[in-house]
């Protein structure tokens, strides 16, 4: 028996601790409701269940901007139902009452006069129909929806690559998937030209290889295969000179301009003293200067490059400024190289012209369009109006009947756009229920667990308390073998 050490003591305090702190637990659990308060309760959990969360209030978002969406067309529609009725068919009545020859002149003059009246009227409706201060019906140019940029289906390719030794595997990918490259925009009805462009180290006495443009592909591929690679390394090359010389090339007036780059170092740059990249000098072109005539000239240049830090930080300066991208040199030719097909063959698609959008999802791009109208009496055809003489009268009935199915479509799509909001709505009310019931499954505690948990805790903590006072009464028992 010893007094230096009470070890039961010691184990039973350590048991009390554990049972406080699960008993501490269950109560936090029971008091907020939630399974994970802390990222050390479950760490994957709380992870999974914030992005749920995310989503989950950006949908709920999402559905008052619909809400918003729906009263803002209610609005324009009513706006429109106004002006059909009773304005236009009043007008009609009008214009069918002046046609007949039985009235006077002053009879058509007062009826001109009634007409002039409403004329304004569908004027006023239409410049102050607003939701949120937002004009609803007098809203000019919307007449096409959808206006093509490009009404050409000519495309100008060129790939300028890098020729050095390290370079003669990614040329070989180049060349094996070019083919699918030219198909994938011929097939979208794309006619392309492509030109060839190779460098290396021009400071050491490299040529630059311009081949010229050619429409067929085993040609291009042949070009590709005769390239010679050697020397270099992975040090800045003379890539600024590649690009100078492609921008010799003879371009089709009505064609887009693309180069494409591939290359697996940074460029030579003409460094400056104030030039903010900090280049070699090795160069007589500047990077800035390059990009901004590439994009002066509407030439894209997407850049296949490495991704270590500060070479792509150099190259993308040369492609941000045009629009291009920025694709791995180490990545999926094939699955890179029909993506890009695809981006040069949609620049020739329609662009639709939007006049409003609603963010109708939880992420980035989930928008619905909406496109206003001009209902106002000019856009109408009905501005000048005139009842008098007889054949005005005429006119005015069919410019009417016109007008009145014009507004009768505005009325239609904007009923359209209602109906689909209110399906989208009701989607966007469902997803964001069943993220919430997975959230919850996730997150939120089991009550009736966790009480039984709470009671379990509570009795271990006060049965080991009453341990621990008998097990701190043991060592007294020496002093039973000093009397």
């Amino acid at each position: 028996m010893n007094i230096q050490h009470n070890l039961s003591a010691m184990k039973l305090n350590n048991n009390l601790t554990e049972n406080n702190k699960l008993t501490a637990k269950s109560m936090e659990k029971l008091a907020t409701g939630l399974r994970i308060n802390l990222g050390a309760d479950e760490a994957a959990g709380l992870s999974i269940s914030e992005k749920m969360r995310t989503q989950i209030r950006g949908l709920e978002q999402a559905q008052r901007n619909i809400q918003d969406g729906i009263s803002f067309i209610q609005t324009a529609e009513s706006g429109l139902a106004k002006i059909a009725d009773p304005n236009l068919h009043r007008l009609r009545q009008l214009s069918v009452q002046a046609a007949s020859d039985t009235l006077s002149s002053s009879d058509k003059a007062a009826i001109q006069n009634e007409v002039n009246q409403i004329l304004r009227n569908i004027d006023n409706i239409a410049d102050n129909t607003e939701f949120n201060g937002i004009n609803l019906l007098n809203i000019p140019g919307t007449d096409t929806v959808n206006t093509p940029e490009i009404t050409s289906n000519q495309s100008d390719i060129i790939f300028i690559i890098d020729r050095t030794g390290s370079m003669g595997a990614d040329i070989n990918r180049v060349e094996a998937n070019i083919k699918d490259f030219a198909t994938a925009l011929q097939t979208e009805g794309v006619n392309i030209r492509l030109g060839l462009v190779s460098y290396g180290e021009t400071n050491n006495g490299d040529q630059i290889m311009i081949n010229p443009f050619t429409g067929d592909v085993e040609e291009f591929k042949g070009s590709l295969t005769s390239i010679e690679v050697g020397g270099g390394g992975d040090i800045p090359e003379s890539g600024l000179e590649g690009i100078k010389e492609a921008l010799r090339y003879p371009f089709r007036a009505d064609a887009t301009k693309q180069f494409i780059l591939v290359t697996d170092a940074p460029v030579h740059d003409n460094y400056t003293a104030d030039d903010r990249d900090g280049g070699d000098g090795l160069s007589v072109y500047d990077i800035d200067d390059l990009a901004l005539s590439m994009s002066g000239q509407g030439i894209k240049l997407t850049i296949v490059g490495p991704t270590d830090r500060n070479t792509k930080e150099q190259l993308q300066r040369l492609s941000e400024p045009t629009g291009g991208n920025y694709l791995d040199i180490k990545g999926n030719f094939s699955t890179q190289l029909q993506s890009l097909a695809a981006d040069i063959a949609g620049e020739f698609l329609p662009k639709e012209n939007i006049d409003l959008k609603l963010q109708i999802g939880a992420n980035a791009g989930e928008t619905f369009g909406i496109n206003l109208s001009d209902v106002r009496t000019a856009a109408l055809g009905i501005e000048n109006m005139k009842v008098d003489p007889w054949e005005e009268a005429m006119k005015s009935i069919e410019k009417l009947d016109a007008a009145i199915q014009q507004v009768s479509a505005e009325r239609g799509k904007f009923g359209a756009y209602e109906n689909a909001l209110r399906y989208l709505y009701n989607n966007a009310s469902t997803s964001a229920l069943n993220l919430t019931a997975a959230e919850s499954r996730i997150r939120d505690t089991d009550m009736a667990k966790e009480i039984i948990n709470l009671t379990k805790n509570s009795i271990l903590a006060e049965s080991t308390q009453a341990m621990l006072a008998q097990a701190n009464r043991k060592p007294q028992q020496v002093l039973e073998l000093l009397k």
